[in-house]
């Protein structure tokens, strides 16, 4: 208790010394609002936007978005319209100080006389803003969104009812603060903290100083066990972002012997696996931009040259080699190609950026199709499992479990990052899963072979 009440007294002095300022300022959110509402603006802009209403689940309208535009959050559906009167019009404005409280006044402001007072301290700049629109814009409402350096914060005020009437709104707008202020009652304001929910603050959050893939175009060939999660990844990494789109292309359907090492689950049971795993994307992440098409990506009447990276995730070596093929012939028309797959019952995951004229294509990995790989992973006296549940309805398949899919689509994802970057470093990567199994193949970015089928020569 003693340590307490020397603790208390220790902050007590220090706020009374001004020495607490720092604080209050890391603190200001707490002392601002426990409402929050959701700003998808760019983190430079300044400006008009609007307050809309957002759904953020199947539900009903449960929050509250900043847009000057078109918005992810947006609730209607992503090809409609939208009216650009609606919603409550707002001013965002950036200041280069943080906000704190004044101590001499009312706190926490609840008026608009109150909000006043205190910006005559706070951020003088601003007083009156509110007001000015309040008599320019249309509707009921109106609010100012002050981006700090310690957070976004918003304030906004409603009309009183007895003033939301034709000749207060249109004829004599120009009034109404005069009108709300000299109401008997002040007029509430609502206080709120901005939450930034802009698509380079969700992608790029966590990446640090690296680059995402906003913007990218990205062709995934393949959603099975490891196509799908590594579908998930770009999205989550921002694949179909802004002006890139994510396209996936895949001829088979989900089953329930694909539950156990798949992103989808039961809701997607007999849907095209690419259309699903698009469906599921578009659900989770609604900003994106993807498409899933049904088929084989050799019969698809898709524009290859639009995308500037294409993935093979089927995991099918007869597939992966017809596609190398395609990108090889087609150099340097054809964008990079990466290939990733599982060897053996998922002991080793590897993957192989491809497109540059003197590094290894695809096949240049194992050019004899009956002899040994170049790069030996698989001990010599490893039996590869398979197994055939004819009473189910299976095909032959080989057993693995998803932990396996999910670290190859990861590597893989790491890879594509690296190659948004600029810097791909090693084009061939190789990850052993099970070392009773399996080598340890060291990563690498190996050159052409002269004798290779595809791109020898």
């Amino acid at each position: 208790m003693l340590q307490c009440l020397e603790q208390a007294e220790i902050v007590l002095r220090n706020a009374i010394r001004g020495r607490s300022d720092r604080d209050f300022v890391d603190e200001f959110q707490a002392y601002w609002s426990n409402v929050f509402i959701y700003v998808d603006v760019a983190e430079s802009y300044s400006g008009p936007a609007r307050i809309r209403p957002a759904r953020l689940n199947r539900g009903e309208f449960n929050a509250l978005v900043v847009t000057a535009g078109r918005s992810w959050f947006a609730a209607e559906p992503r090809r409609k319209r939208r009216e650009e009167e609606d919603g409550t019009p707002v001013e965002v404005v950036a200041i280069d100080y943080p906000l704190t409280f004044a101590a001499t006044e009312a706190w926490p402001p609840t008026t608009v006389a109150e909000i006043n007072r205190w910006l005559q301290k706070a951020a003088p700049d601003l007083i009156g803003r509110l007001e000015s629109i309040l008599q320019t814009q249309s509707g009921v409402s109106a609010a100012v969104l002050i981006r700090a350096p310690n957070g976004l914060y918003c304030y906004q005020v409603e009309v009183p009812q007895h003033l939301q009437r034709p000749e207060f709104l249109k004829s004599r707008r120009h009034r109404l603060p005069e009108m709300m202020e000299r109401q008997l009652v002040s007029t509430p304001i609502e206080r709120l903290i901005g939450v930034r929910a802009d698509a380079d603050y969700l992608f790029g959050r966590n990446l640090g100083s690296m680059n995402g893939l906003v913007d990218k175009r990205i062709l995934l060939i393949g959603c099975g066990t490891i196509g799908s999660f590594l579908a998930h990844q770009l999205a989550q990494r921002g694949a179909g972002a802004k002006r890139g789109y994510l396209s996936l292309v895949d001829p088979d359907v989900l089953t329930t012997g694909n539950i156990g090492r798949h992103l989808l689950g039961v809701p997607y049971l007999g849907r095209n696996k690419a259309e699903a795993c698009a469906s599921y994307l578009n659900e989770q992440l609604p900003l994106l931009a993807i498409e899933g098409y049904a088929g084989d990506v050799r019969t698809q009447k898709l524009d290859w040259h639009r995308y500037d990276l294409v993935i093979g995730a089927t995991g099918e070596e007869a597939l992966s080699i017809a596609l190398n093929e395609i990108a090889v012939q087609a150099r340097p028309r054809l964008p990079p190609h990466l290939f990733v797959w599982l060897l053996g019952n998922g002991a080793v995951a590897q993957c192989i950026l491809t497109g540059e004229v003197d590094r290894a294509c695809f096949k240049c990995l194992k050019p004899d199709l009956a002899g040994l790989p170049r790069f030996r992973a698989m001990r010599p006296e490893t039996v590869v499992e398979t197994v055939t549940n004819v009473a189910c309805g299976d095909a032959a398949y080989v057993p693995f479990p998803v932990s396996r899919s999910v670290a190859a689509a990861a590597m893989a994802c790491d890879l594509v990052v690296d190659w948004a970057n600029g810097n791909p470093g090693h084009r061939f990567r190789s990850l052993t899963l099970d070392n009773r199994r399996a080598f340890r193949v060291p990563n690498g970015s190996p050159t052409k072979l002269n004798h290779c089928p595809a791109c020898g020569g």
